[in-house]
């Protein structure tokens, strides 16, 4: 099992992709994170309000314990980033029989993709880490009067939004070892993202079916807060269902990457 995780984190290690998408991802959150904290700063003083009902200066956003649920709502949104990595990890592994090559030297099917579960979580957890250690120090700076309650308050939000990212990325890993071809694996997970299984849950009104859907599932983990700060009902909470339907999807994704490696010619 050691040996696995020293040959993915040496090829992480040489990767150049992998320091510039890591870096790209968390320097966007904390973009994001501190330009929504200067624009509603912004408002306050220019004597803005919220639909005439909120004065922005109010709006905790960025204080215990909202600030758990608000991050990794928009931190979701941005785990396309680290998903366009593991389509480029597994297909240049194609692309340069890397694959082939680890299984001709002695490494089983279930040992490549143990080592490529290894990097998601090494990707997942990072995010997860970084998130939480941002937040503990913006919750800290912003709330007036911080306490233990409060700030553990929503803090079940970041392993949901662990869990939110480690599903994501092993359906990328699928989708690039669906597809082999780096181009295409990103455009057809993007389009699939954006346009594909929206368009398809718009047009279901039935809920729970909705929630069946992977991508639906996934960001179930984490609903939007924001409608809290205009007085509309929101899911503060992260559902016990949706953890069972995500982890089920993340066993099940698994086992079709098994199947495929297992099926298909490693050429």
């Amino acid at each position: 099992m050691n040996r696995l995780f020293r040959i993915e984190l040496i090829k992480i290690k040489s990767n150049a992709s992998f320091w510039v998408l890591v870096s790209l991802h968390i320097g966007i959150i904390l973009l994001v994170v501190l330009s929504g904290k200067v624009f509603l700063k912004s408002l306050s003083i220019n004597g803005e309000s919220i639909s005439n009902m909120v004065d922005p200066a109010s709006i905790p956003l960025y204080q215990f314990p909202d600030i758990w649920h608000n991050i990794t709502y928009v931190a979701g949104y941005l785990k396309f980033i680290l998903a366009i990595y593991m389509i480029i990890s597994i297909t240049s592994e194609i692309t340069y029989d890397t694959l082939r090559q680890n299984i001709m030297n002695g490494m089983s099917r279930a040992d490549f993709i143990i080592s490529k579960l290894f990097l998601v979580l090494v990707l997942s957890l990072g995010s997860a880490v970084f998130l939480f250690l941002t937040g503990l120090i913006i919750g800290f700076l912003s709330t007036p009067d911080p306490q233990i309650h409060d700030i553990v308050k929503y803090a079940g939000f970041i392993p949901a939004y662990f869990l939110l990212l480690t599903a994501y990325l092993i359906f990328a890993l699928l989708i690039g070892l669906l597809i082999r071809k780096t181009g295409l694996a990103l455009g057809l997970l993007f389009l699939y993202t954006i346009i594909v299984e929206p368009i398809i849950v718009f047009r279901i009104e039935t809920a729970w079916i909705k929630g069946l859907f992977p991508l639906k599932a996934i960001n179930n983990l984490v609903h939007m807060p924001f409608g809290k700060y205009v007085l509309r009902e929101v899911q503060d909470y992260v559902a016990l269902k949706d953890i069972a339907i995500v982890i089920a999807y993340c066993i099940l994704f698994v086992y079709c990457i098994y199947l495929l490696l297992k099926k298909r010619d490693l050429k």
